[in-house]
């Protein structure tokens, strides 16, 4: 076997193309040190793009793309037995290397470590050119991924009834509790298996990795002195802000954190969304963009707490709760088309509320709170009574097919629809339809709609 390396001391500017230098105004050294600044220095140099930073987005400029040349590389070694034809079949993902590194992966979230020449080494074969990361560059990725991911499981207790809640709590309507802590799932990466794993990745002629993870649940322990049954995780529905200005951040932290973390909603009672919410005026809320009669938008206070409203309705679709008032917004909103594209609530006070009863045999326990980069997450935990449900879509103009035609006419380019299946604890099966008609053009899916469990709003 014949090892050896990217060596990249000498002819800098010759690895890629479009990499510019002064040769006439350079010492030799110099145009190495020169070289290298500008080729690690700049891992992934692309088309324009946009940057998210400091909770702000920003247009950056297009740069020279990075172009990998087998033959210029070639011409670096001195092994004759190494041909363009040896390098050919990594070339590809050579180049998607340097341009976004390895890709770590965990329950939907990227994480992109850059990867430069010196990390990768090949040996050559009687199979073919085998590439391989050097065990400094895998050490940093073990340890960075320990880093970005590992964190203790951490409980939440419910301390007492919140203060002018009393009345609804002996009344048996949803009541709020004071909240200490949160919870959080406790995550450790397990390094043994991630190593072994990216091996045969990078073997494979991939860059993207799943990290496989240890997983320990955190509690919530119950210090009310109330029967609240046994809070067991059942449902979950996540929104996404990022984007948003600061003022609509504002409003939707602001409704997780103080609205609707920590409401219980006792068997059989209804919850109303806008009460909870309570006044606008006065509230302490920004100013920010909402939608007025229909079509406009126009600044008023507590702007963007839909978004709360709808993580909290793709939470009770998950839960199969019983919809009393709902409705989707007249104008599409692409703050929504993550983790359900077209699943959303309006609510305006006095006009428009998200109303349902809790249909399980014990207390709900509604648990709000942001997460990951800039996710809303919505959780019920109550008891299981083997209910589960799935949807299949989106379908729009683009993608409807016979099924979704017949149970809802010919789609317009402002239609969005999901199926949303039921099978109760008992074994019985329901299927429903779920219709969103916008005033506004809806993105378009062109996929085929897809069946996805709950788990994955």
């Amino acid at each position: 076997m014949f090892l050896f390396a990217f060596a990249f001391w000498t002819s800098f500017s010759t690895w890629f193309t479009d990499l510019p230098a002064n040769e006439e105004a350079l010492t030799w050294e110099n145009q190495v040190e020169s070289t290298a600044s500008k080729l690690f220095a700049s891992t992934s140099p692309t088309n324009a793009h946009f940057k998210y930073e400091n909770k702000r987005l920003s247009i950056m400029p297009a740069e020279n793309k990075l172009q990998l040349s087998a033959d210029v590389l070639l011409s670096n070694f001195e092994d004759s037995t190494l041909t363009e034809e040896d390098l050919a079949p990594r070339s590809a993902q050579v180049e998607q290397l340097l341009k976004e590194g390895v890709v770590l992966t965990l329950d939907g979230e990227d994480w992109v470590l850059p990867t430069q020449l010196k990390d990768l080494t090949f040996a050559k074969t009687e199979a073919g050119l085998e590439m391989k990361l050097t065990p400094e560059y895998m050490s940093y990725v073990l340890t960075t991924a320990e880093e970005l991911i590992n964190g203790d499981a951490q409980d939440l207790t419910l301390l007492k009834v919140a203060e002018g809640q009393e009345n609804n709590q002996e009344s048996g309507k949803a009541f709020k509790v004071d909240l200490e802590g949160s919870i959080a799932q406790g995550k450790t990466v397990n390094t043994l298996l991630l190593e072994v794993a990216l091996i045969k990745t990078i073997q494979e002629g991939q860059t993207a990795q799943e990290v496989p993870v240890e997983r320990t649940e955190g509690k919530i322990l119950n210090q009310t002195g109330l029967d609240l049954g046994p809070l067991q995780e059942l449902a979950e529905g996540k929104t996404t802000f990022w984007g948003s200005s600061p003022e609509r951040e504002f409003n939707i932290e602001k409704a997780l954190n103080e609205k609707f973390n920590g409401i219980v909603i006792p068997a059989g009672a209804e919850f109303s969304y806008v009460e909870f919410l309570g006044p606008i005026e006065g509230g302490g809320w920004k100013q920010a963009y909402t939608i007025f009669q229909g079509t406009k938008l126009e600044k008023a206070p507590a702007g963007g707490v839909c978004q709360v409203s709808t993580t909290i309705y793709r939470a009770a679709l998950d839960a199969a709760l019983e919809f009393t008032e709902q409705r989707p917004h007249s104008l599409y909103v692409v703050y929504y088309n993550d983790y359900g594209d077209g699943l959303d609530a309006t609510v305006f006070p006095g006009e428009q509320d998200l109303k349902f009863v809790n249909n399980t045999p014990s207390d709900l326990l509604l648990i709000t709170q942001e997460e990951g980069y800039y996710e809303a997450v919505a959780r019920f935990y109550g008891e299981n009574d083997g209910r589960e449900t799935t949807l299949i879509g989106p379908y729009t103009a683009s993608n409807q097919t016979e099924e979704s035609e017949a149970a809802l006419g010919y789609f317009g380019i402002g239609d969005m629809a999901w199926k949303y299946l039921i099978t109760w604890g008992d074994g019985t099966a329901e299927e429903r339809w779920i219709h969103s008609s916008y005033m506004s053009i809806a993105k378009q899916h062109r996929e085929e709609p897809t069946e996805l469990t709950t788990d994955h709003l």
